[in-house]
């Protein structure tokens, strides 16, 4: 296994239910980001339901507000929006160890969200996890697992095939911030993979089952 991080000035993963007005982050990107980023990696479409296992973890210093001017299709006139961000996020992926040559010359640029959300490969390492009990966060966990927390219907993936693209999974998670607290760490508690460079629990998700 490899662990692969990435860094950004900037990242915004949106909130599918908000399509107008105040435009929200979502607290970590959902799976359909990480499936745009190992595509742009790749140079062409890749399906998180074909990998044998992938896991995620994100965060950030905090969430700033801008201000964004809107051009409506058949409006003269401009709206200001408000719109949500991540500054100095950072992004941990997971990955078998096939990915790692991927990842050291990426076809595309890498992006954490929008095209304005810039994201460059600061590190990749091989890794060895032990699986125990851990505190979860910076990710998204399946509702099976029982965390407290919010749940969301989100994309896994996209085909790409047809234009526009077609939502092709789409299952409901429970969303885990990275903690900062010791309420939320002790919350956010699961069986998962043990990373002690950076003190978290790494959910594997397995798609391809």
């Amino acid at each position: 296994m490899i662990r692969v991080k990435l860094k950004a000035w900037t990242a915004s993963f949106r909130f599918p239910t908000f399509q107008s007005g105040y435009q929200p982050t979502l607290p970590v990107p959902p799976p359909s980001t990480i499936q745009g980023i190992l595509s742009a990696a790749k140079g062409e479409p890749v399906y998180l339901t074909e990998l044998p296992y992938l896991g995620y973890v994100f965060k950030s210093e905090g969430i700033g507000i801008d201000l964004e001017r809107i051009y409506a299709l058949g409006k003269v006139e401009t709206d200001i929006v408000r719109r949500e961000f991540h500054y100095n996020a950072e992004l941990y992926l997971y990955l078998p160890d096939e990915w790692e040559e991927v990842f050291r010359k990426p076809r595309y640029q890498l992006l954490m969200g929008r095209s304005s959300d810039i994201a460059t490969v600061e590190e990749i390492r091989k890794v060895n996890l032990e699986e125990k009990e851990a505190v979860l966060g910076g990710t998204v966990v399946p509702v099976e697992l029982g965390i407290p927390g919010i749940v969301h219907a989100l994309v896994v993936e996209f085909d790409y095939t047809p234009t526009p693209r077609k939502a092709r999974l789409v299952k409901p998670f429970i969303i885990l911030p990275y903690p900062r607290t010791r309420a939320e760490r002790k919350r956010q508690t699961a069986k998962a993979f043990y990373d002690p460079d950076i003190d978290i629990g790494v959910y594997l998700h397995r798609w391809s089952k």
